[in-house]
């Protein structure tokens, strides 16, 4: 296996520790928790992004750690493995932002971890994270891979008419390919990480 950092080894156990222990056996979830991490026991091509002066929404992300690293398990050592790495990562506006109304262009900013563009570059998982300012939706969204976010924040999330819904702080939501889905913050940051299965299905 290509020489992972320890920082990094240590976020994807975290990661899969915190989705593991909320997900339901026999449910589409576990599945999808299933195939992301076996496939990550194997290690690809390393890769150092080039850093970039970070959106305005980064600011909020010392908060929403300490929010995040206050409760205990699972979810904090994520907290913590995620901290540890936050210094290596690209942050960015997603891609047509500015079009969005609203607040939505200055208020979020996402990084990649494992993919194109992260810290591993590899073709059959993405993991990253995504970080909104308060008081922020992240609009409608679809995409074909499957998704498990883990929670690191109070906040709210929707998958097609359904009403909104609170996960809570180390709760676990999981998007089959193509659900339409938002999120949104309260007072407070909303922070997530994300994993998508992009393998061969």
């Amino acid at each position: 296996m290509p020489a992972r950092t320890t920082h990094l080894q240590t976020f994807i156990d975290a990661a899969h520790d915190t989705i593991a222990a909320r997900v339901k056996a026999g449910e589409p979830a576990e599945a999808a928790c299933g195939r992301i991490f076996k496939a990550l026991e194997t290690g690809q091509a390393q890769h150092t992004p080039h850093r970039k002066e970070p959106p305005r929404a980064w600011t909020h992300l010392r908060g929403a750690l300490e929010t995040a690293t206050s409760s205990a398990g699972p979810t904090a050592a994520l907290a913590n493995a995620l901290g540890a790495i936050e210094p290596e990562l690209c942050w960015q506006r997603r891609p047509g932002a500015e079009d969005v109304p609203g607040n939505f262009a200055d208020g979020h900013t996402n990084a990649t971890i494992v993919g194109e563009g992260g810290l591993e570059v590899r073709g059959d998982v993405r993991i990253g994270v995504s970080l909104l300012a308060p008081h922020v939706t992240y609009p409608d969204h679809r995409h074909p891979p499957e998704e498990l976010y883990a929670v690191l924040s109070p906040g709210f999330w929707r998958q097609d008419a359904k009403p909104w819904h609170e996960p809570g702080l180390g709760g676990v939501v999981y998007n089959h390919p193509n659900v339409v889905h938002a999120m949104r913050s309260t007072s407070t940051p909303l922070l997530a990480v994300w994993c998508l299965w992009t393998g061969p299905g």
